[in-house]
C-alpha cells in the first residue's frame, strides 16, 4: 500500500512540474485597492456573507449588518426585533441560522432559531420582518440552503437535504444515513431541469473500496424533484422518492490520481449552460479545481443506468419527476430506499487546474468576455487572484491579497461582480478589495501586459480598468529605448558612503514571476532576496565600490531597470552605520 502511495504521489508530482506553470503570485498586495469596513462594538462571530438589492449583509449568529453598495457605505448593524413572549432573559434571544437573497421582493431571506425551535422571514426595505412561518428544527447558518417558490431546501450535515414549505404543510425529510456527510452547495435547476434540485456534498466511506481505498471522502451530487411529495403511509411518508446520486470525479485517470475532498463550490452562467467550479483538496493536503456543466450532470442523471438493477421496475425510471410521488409502485419505492447511485460517474470538462503546495478554503469564480478568474481563499488568511488558462489545464496567480496578519482564517467570501469588489471576512473583520486597482502592475506597457489580468488594459496612457466588453491582452507595446551611461547617472540616486562602512541597496520586488540582478558597471552580482525586497550588500566601502549601481528585472522577454543609485565614498573613516537607517534612508530615496 506504501509503495502504491509513493507511486501515485511521484506520477502527480511528475504531472505538475511537466506543466512548468507558476503557482506563486505574480505581486503581493497588503493594502492597495483593500479598505477595512469596521464593525460597531468590535464583533467577533461574522461568518456569512450574502449580496441581496444592492446590499451586501454580513451576519453571525447574533449580529447582522448591512452595506450599501451604491453608497459605498460603512456596515449598519441591523437591529431585529427580540422574541415577543420571553419566560425569561435568557430565552429572549433568537440565533440567526439562515441567511439568503431576498424573494418575494423582499430585501433579504432569513431564519433564526431558539430552543430548538425555528422561525423564517422575509425582510422589508426598512429592515421589518414580514410572513413569518415556523420550522421544527434548528438550522446552522454555515449549512447551504435555498429558497424557491416558497419552498426552504436546507441541509444538516450527517443527515441530508430537507424541504418545507412556508405554509408548514409539505415537509420532506432525508432518510437515515451511516455516513459522514459534508454538504457545500445547493443549486436550482435550470431550462429543462428547473423542476429539480442539486445538492453538492462529500460522504465518508468507512468501509474498503476498491477503486477509491478506505476512509476517503467521496464526492457526489444528487438530484431531487421539487414537487416530490413523498411516499404513502407504509414505504418512504414524508421521505424524498426521487432522489438520486453521481459521483464526481476530479483527477487524471491516465496518470492515478484524483482529488476527493470536494470543499467549495461556485457556479457561473457561460453558453447557455452553467458551469459548476468545484474546489477539491487531495490525500496530501493539495487542491484542485475542476469545472463541470450542467448539460453533463443531467445527461449522467437522465441515462437512467443505476449500479444496481432495475429490471424488474416496470413503466417508472427511478429519479423521474411525477405529479404525485405516493402512487409510486412498492418496488419502485423500495429500490429508491437504498440510496440508488449512477453508474457512470460525472467527469469535468477538461483536466483538474492544478495548485502545488496550497490549501484553500473558498471559491469565488468571475466570468468576463473572453476569460475566468478565480478567487480562491488561502488557510493563511490571504486570497489569490487566478487567471484561468486552457493549456496544459493550467493557471496563472495574477495576485496576492494580504488584508489579514498571517495564520487568520476566512469564514466567508463574496464577489460583487457589478462594481468589481471582493468581500472578505475573517470573523471579526471585514475588507472589499477593488479588483481593478490596475496601477500596482507599473507604469508602462509592458509591465500591463505581463500582468495578465483581465480587469486592466493599457489605454495608450497608463494602465487603467479594462471597460465592459474589452480585451486585455495588448497587441503589441512599443519596445524600450535603451538609455546610455549618462542617462542612467543623470536618475540614479546619489549617495555618498563612509569609507569601511558597512551598507546596503534596496530593490522592489514588482513581479515575483521575475528574475532580479544588480549591476555594477558591467559586472551582474546576484541579489540577497528578502522582505524587503532584492539587497545589495557591500560589507565595507572602498573606491572599488565607487559607480553607478542597478537593479534589473528579467520576465520573459522584457527587462526593465527598476532603481539606479550612484555611490560615491566620502574621504574620511567613519563608524559603519546601522542597516536600520540604512534601510531608512534607502526607502526614503524609493519614495521620492
Amino acid at each position: 500500500m506504501g509503495l502504491t502511495c509513493l507511486c501515485v504521489l511521484l506520477m502527480w508530482f511528475s504531472c505538475v512540474l511537466s506543466a512548468r506553470l507558476h503557482y506563486d503570485a505574480r505581486v503581493k498586495l497588503t493594502d492597495q485597492g483593500i479598505i477595512w469596513l469596521n464593525f460597531e462594538h468590535n464583533h467577533r462571530n461574522i461568518v456569512k456573507l450574502v449580496r441581496s438589492s444592492g446590499f451586501i449583509w454580513a451576519g453571525g449568529s447574533d449580529i447582522l449588518y448591512s452595506i450599501n453598495t451604491a453608497l459605498n457605505s460603512k456596515p449598519k448593524q441591523v437591529k431585529l426585533p427580540a422574541k415577543n413572549e420571553c419566560k425569561d432573559k435568557s430565552d429572549c434571544t433568537y440565533n440567526i441560522s439562515l441567511l439568503k437573497e431576498g424573494a418575494n421582493g423582499s430585501t433579504l431571506f432569513l431564519c433564526r432559531t431558539n430552543m430548538g425551535s425555528t422561525m423564517c422571514y422575509h425582510m422589508a426595505s426598512n429592515y421589518s420582518l414580514t410572513d413569518p412561518f415556523k420550522i421544527g428544527y434548528e438550522l446552522d447558518i454555515n449549512e447551504p440552503s435555498l429558497f424557491i417558490d416558497n419552498m426552504l431546501y436546507f441541509t444538516k450535515s450527517d443527515m441530508g437535504l430537507y424541504r418545507i414549505n412556508s405554509m408548514n404543510t409539505q415537509a420532506i425529510w432525508p432518510q437515515s444515513t451511516q455516513t459522514e456527510l459534508k454538504f457545500v452547495k445547493l443549486i436550482a435547476g435550470t431550462g429543462r431541469n428547473q423542476d429539480k434540485v442539486y445538492s453538492f456534498f462529500t460522504e465518508k466511506h468507512k468501509s474498503a473500496s476498491k477503486d477509491l481505498g478506505s476512509n476517503l471522502w467521496i464526492p457526489q451530487v444528487s438530484q431531487s424533484c421539487m414537487n416530490d411529495k413523498g411516499g404513502p403511509k407504509d414505504e418512504l411518508q414524508s421521505s424524498w422518492t426521487s432522489m438520486i446520486y453521481a459521483r464526481l470525479f476530479c483527477g487524471d485517470k491516465e496518470r492515478g490520481y484524483h482529488f476527493t475532498q470536494l470543499i467549495d463550490v461556485d457556479t457561473v452562467e457561460k453558453d447557455n449552460d452553467m458551469k459548476i467550479y468545484g474546489l477539491f483538496r487531495n490525500y496530501w493536503n493539495m487542491s484542485a479545481v475542476c469545472v463541470y456543466n450542467m448539460t453533463e450532470i443531467s445527461n449522467v442523471f437522465n441515462s437512467f443506468v443505476f449500479k444496481s438493477s432495475t429490471k424488474h421496475l416496470v413503466n417508472h425510471q427511478p429519479g423521474m419527476c411525477v405529479s404525485d410521488s405516493t402512487r409510486l409502485s412498492s418496488d419502485t419505492l423500495k429500490f429508491m430506499k437504498d440510496r440508488p447511485e449512477m453508474e457512470n460517474w460525472v467527469m469535468p470538462e477538461n483536466g483538474p487546474l492544478l495548485f502545488l503546495h496550497r490549501h484553500y478554503t473558498h471559491i469565488q469564480v468571475d466570468r468576463l468576455p473572453s476569460h475566468t478568474v478565480l478567487f480562491l481563499a488561502l488557510e493563511s488568511g490571504g486570497v489569490h487572484k487566478v487567471l484561468e488558462e486552457r493549456v496544459q489545464n493550467g493557471v496563472f496567480v495574477i495576485a496576492e491579497f494580504q488584508p489579514f496578519p498571517q495564520g487568520t482564517h476566512i469564514t466567508s467570501m463574496l464577489l460583487d461582480r457589478s462594481p468589481k469588489h471582493l468581500y472578505v471576512s475573517s470573523g471579526n473583520e471585514l475588507v472589499q478589495i477593488d479588483l481593478q486597482r490596475c496601477e500596482v502592475y507599473g507604469n508602462d506597457c509592458n509591465a500591463c501586459v505581463l500582468s495578465r489580468d483581465p480587469y486592466c488594459i493599457w489605454n495608450g496612457l497608463q494602465c487603467a480598468p479594462a471597460k465592459e466588453n474589452s480585451i486585455q491582452d495588448h497587441p503589441y507595446c512599443m519596445p524600450e529605448v535603451a538609455k546610455t551611461k549618462t542617462e542612467l547617472s543623470a536618475t540614479a540616486s546619489v549617495q555618498t558612503i563612509p569609507e569601511s562602512a558597512r551598507t546596503f541597496l534596496l530593490c522592489q520586488i514588482i513581479s515575483y514571476h521575475a528574475t532580479y540582478y544588480w549591476y555594477h558597471g558591467n559586472t551582474r552580482e546576484e541579489c540577497v532576496h528578502t522582505d524587503a525586497g532584492c539587497l545589495y550588500l557591500i560589507e565595507s566601502m572602498n573606491a572599488t565600490h565607487d559607480g553607478l549601481y542597478r537593479c534589473e528585472s528579467s520576465e520573459g522577454d522584457y527587462k526593465r531597470t527598476v532603481i539606479q543609485y550612484e555611490l560615491r565614498m566620502s574621504g574620511s573613516q567613519v563608524l559603519s552605520v546601522t542597516p536600520i537607517v540604512l534601510l531608512l534612508l534607502t526607502m526614503s530615496h524609493l519614495l521620492l
